[in-house]
């Protein structure tokens, strides 16, 4: 069957379905649409099929295909993982911003709840991409700035490891639950300066239940309690005291109805911070950085 023929005949946006195909065919969206007299096989047919069923289903397109796209790069995914989204690009375009004012000096980057790994991945890959180094020096960026990544899941830290890989970043992966691994290290007693950034769990159950899209994502990845900030507090608590004597910039994604009640987290447990919101591209309140 002709591609012009297949793609009409489902239900589904024709975006979506010539994803659906291209990825089933192996090939780009942009040859599906150059290409529609191609022909389609009946084993392509009815892979594609399956899909299309699964996508009906609400199961998010980004599984289906195995990879999604952010901040121009593209990541793997797979059911263990939160499915990345535009607005936490933003965390990479305030921390690029952070880390061109801090250019003379040593940067330890720590990314918590890290899942597919996107946040510190783009912000290594695009400050490679941006630089005039020459290619056989880029480690260098590498040499000026550690990276860790940290995530509870062994299975999101596995596919965050391909996709460093994949990408050509070095970062160093740890297991556990928020700063744990490195409650006791050294590095919050260097004078490097401290980035940190976090897209931890920040919805309740009501708000998982009203939204079908997100729930054929993991839990673990999404609920934090009766008000979604569980894990900020828990987070907030574990960095009052290292953070004291060190020069550091953290950022947060939120939900926006938490806005009132995460300001008076943050001067609960940082009452010198200073707070700045960013807005989403819904003009949302999405992103906070405190310093």
């Amino acid at each position: 069957m002709e591609i012009k023929k297949l793609i009409p005949q489902t239900n589904l946006a024709t975006t979506e379905a010539e994803l659906i195909l291209a990825h089933v065919i192996k090939k780009s969206r942009e040859f599906i649409l150059a290409h529609p007299e191609k022909n389609i096989n009946k084993i392509q047919i009815k892979k594609y099929n399956q899909l299309i069923n699964k996508r009906l289903k609400n199961i998010p397109l980004a599984y289906l295909t195995g990879y999604k796209e952010f901040f121009g790069l593209n990541f793997l995914v797979n059911k263990n993982v939160l499915i990345p989204r535009p607005d936490t690009e933003i965390i990479i375009e305030k921390v690029l911003q952070e880390i061109k004012k801090n250019k003379n000096q040593k940067i330890i980057l720590i990314d918590i709840g890290t899942g597919t790994g996107c946040i510190p991945i783009s912000i290594i890959k695009t400050l490679k991409q941006l630089s005039n180094i020459p290619a056989n020096k880029l480690n260098q960026i590498e040499k000026n700035i550690t990276t860790l990544a940290i995530d509870i899941s062994k299975k999101a830290l596995a596919l965050a490891q391909k996709n460093a890989q994949k990408h050509q970043v070095k970062i160093n992966f740890l297991h556990g639950n928020l700063l744990k691994p490195i409650t006791k290290s050294k590095i919050f007693k260097q004078k490097s300066k401290i980035i940190i950034t976090a897209n931890l769990p920040y919805l309740t159950l009501k708000q998982i239940k009203q939204e079908p899209s997100i729930q054929h994502e993991p839990k673990l990845a999404l609920l934090a309690g009766n008000d979604g900030l569980k894990y900020y507090r828990q987070l907030f608590k574990q960095l009052q005291k290292k953070l004291f004597f060190t020069s550091y910039s953290l950022f947060i994604e939120i939900d926006p109805s938490q806005t009132t009640l995460i300001k008076k987290l943050i001067k609960k447990y940082f009452p010198k911070a200073k707070i700045t919101i960013y807005q989403d591209l819904t003009k949302k309140n999405r992103i906070i950085k405190i310093i």
